[in-house]
């Protein structure tokens, strides 16, 4: 008989954790029962298995509560993911993000089930409030095993959780790497994929790239965020609008990845790149900042791409002028990239999942 999973998580839109967690759904439902619980209603921006079940703790959101409301709404979200998970008879919760990491924990442990949590984030640079940082602190000790995906993080989380920490690399999106293919033409386009906000410092990639000869050559952000309006100002000014692009989010970034030749990464900081991984699995020759943490642990700097010095324009400059150039180099760095991303494939990182869900539930 099969066993049941949870993964709780705030939402299904588009992002890096909701990528993740879809691509372990969708493989792990030939092995369990997998229910993803979200915390308000909302479609999948990515393709689900049509045996995944979505279940969702409140229906609306509130934005701008005051105190007393979002105290009750934490009380009801978690009152409700413990009605959900004890109807759904569940044999383990999967927590990821902070805030949804507590929830899981507080739930679990009330109905008496294992727990793994995972954080995404740089926990160095994280955007949540004291009150939630604090709440992590005195929660996270009482799970059954965190997930990150660096070493880096580890250390972090190693200072106050004596729990069992697990290094699980990101699975590549099983539907995205079915939709590779060589057979078409590449063209002269740098690639940018992800959020466009502050710390995915993607000005200083406009400005590079405006900086040197770019003729023939596009760059092409995929991706939407608070930031949006500010780089549309920033590339009119620089009378770049035939160069560069703004796609906005895109449910078909195959596409992308199937034409550019260069991927263009100039983060301040991450918890771990997926978009990396992606652009290397297409074969893509990548430049990345030596940010924290992720690059560093995925290129080997003139093997499978180049590290950059974070916010170092010059570098960035010097590093694209290189690459647009030279197309035995661009072809090294694709070859060897494709050969990395082999240990990020969607089933062998499910089968470490696989083994750590059982484990956890045999206890």
């Amino acid at each position: 008989m099969k066993k049941t999973i949870a993964f709780v998580l705030p939402s299904l839109n588009a992002g890096g954790a909701q990528r993740v967690v879809t691509t372990l759904a969708n493989l792990l439902v030939k092995e369990y029962h997998v229910c993803i619980i979200v915390l308000y209603n909302c479609e999948s921006f990515y393709k689900l298995h049509p045996d995944v079940t979505i279940e969702y703790c409140q229906k609306n959101y509130n934005s701008n509560p005051t105190l007393l409301q979002s105290l009750t709404n934490n009380f009801k979200l978690i009152n409700n993911l413990i009605r959900i998970l004890k109807k759904n008879k569940t044999d383990i919760v999967i927590g990821f993000m902070p805030i949804t990491n507590v929830y899981a924990i507080v739930a679990s442990k009330i109905l008496g089930i294992p727990n793994i949590i995972s954080e995404r984030a740089n926990p160095e640079f994280s955007t949540i409030n004291k009150v939630w940082s604090r709440i992590r602190k005195i929660a996270y000790p009482f799970s059954n095993c965190l997930v990150v995906q660096t070493k880096a993080n580890k250390r972090y989380f190693k200072s106050f959780i004596k729990s069992e920490i697990e290094i699980l690399k990101n699975p590549i999106n099983q539907n995205l790497l079915e939709k590779r293919d060589e057979t078409i033409p590449k063209e002269n386009i740098i690639l940018n994929v992800g959020r466009l906000a502050e710390p995915k410092n993607q000005d200083l990639l406009i400005h590079a790239f405006s900086n040197i000869n770019h003729e023939n050559w596009k760059l092409v952000f995929v991706g939407d965020g608070n930031n949006y309006s500010k780089l549309k100002e920033l590339i009119t000014s620089l009378r770049m609008d035939d160069h560069i692009i703004l796609t906005g989010n895109s449910s078909e970034v195959s596409t992308h990845y199937n034409k550019a030749k260069i991927f263009a990464f100039t983060s301040k900081y991450e918890g771990f790149p997926n978009v990396i991984i992606e652009s290397m699995a297409y074969g893509l020759a990548c430049i990345s900042t030596d940010c924290p943490y992720g690059p560093s642990e995925i290129i080997e700097n003139n093997k499978n791409g180049l590290l950059i010095p974070v916010g170092n324009q010059k570098e960035l400059e010097k590093g694209l002028t290189k690459l647009m150039h030279d197309a035995t180099l661009q072809e090294k760095f694709g070859k060897n990239a494709m050969q990395t991303t082999e240990a990020y494939h969607p089933t062998k990182i499910v089968l470490e999942w696989t083994t750590l869900i059982n484990k956890l539930i045999l206890k």
